[in-house]
């Protein structure tokens, strides 16, 4: 199956995600972890703080720390991971192949940007302090996982954090099923492949968790290394 028919297939079951009863807090104990990776970077210098909140004796208000921007991929229609991603002082961007999702999505957040897009394709317009991909990875065609997953590292700004769902498989392998109603396929390099892919890349493992154990649900956050060039 193509990236596009993944997206006609979902197309097809977005009340799975729009129904009372889904699981709205599923992957956020995962969010909180990664970002808490991020690095603290103010939002203004002193040296910026207006000169008549001075000139009056005020002290500087607390301004939310700006870190550039974040890329949700296949991020779906929920939009439940918006707000703790902005709360860490990102600005939220999302990605997803299946249209009826994002139509779902872009009337919730008409101010938001969202890309309709396949990940494998999509030129990816800036570098991004955090870039997740929530249960949408194993999505990916097997052969074009790897030069996905060091694409994604790559459009990482320094010390920017990634986080990505897979199956953590022993082996690479691929599969479809039925499962949710349409054909849905799926594939892993295997979780010895990922890690040893990310860390050719330049990132640095920060956390691996089985968190469905045992089902191979694996959670994967990695961070970019700072260049030698900012760190000298």
């Amino acid at each position: 199956m193509t990236p596009e028919d993944t997206g006609k297939a979902y197309d097809t079951i977005t009340h799975l995600w729009t129904r009372p009863e889904f699981n709205q807090k599923n992957g956020i104990t995962a969010y909180q972890k990664a970002l808490s990776f991020l690095a603290d970077t103010p939002s203004q210098e002193p040296d910026t703080v207006p000169s008549e909140a001075l000139n009056k004796g005020e002290a500087p208000k607390d301004e939310p720390k700006k870190r550039g921007y974040a890329l949700d991929i296949g991020c779906g229609c929920t939009n439940r991971f918006v707000p703790i991603v902005e709360s860490a002082g990102l600005t939220y961007e999302g990605i997803d192949v299946s249209k009826e999702m994002l139509a779902i999505a872009t009337a919730q957040l008409p101010a938001h940007t969202f890309y309709c897009a396949d990940v494998c394709t999509f030129t990816i317009p800036k570098h991004y302090s955090f870039i997740s991909a929530w249960d949408s990875f194993w999505h990916i065609p097997l052969t074009q996982q790897e030069p996905s997953l060091k694409k994604l590292v790559n459009h990482l700004s320094d010390e920017g954090v990634l986080l990505f769902s897979c199956g953590g498989t022993d082996e690479s392998g691929q599969h479809t099923n039925e499962v949710m109603g349409p054909e849905v396929y799926y594939a892993s390099l295997g979780l010895h492949r990922y890690l040893e892919i990310l860390m050719e890349a330049g990132g640095f493992i920060r956390h691996v968790e089985f968190d469905q154990h045992p089902e191979l649900h694996t959670i994967i956050i990695v961070q970019k290394k700072q260049s030698k060039n900012k760190a000298e």
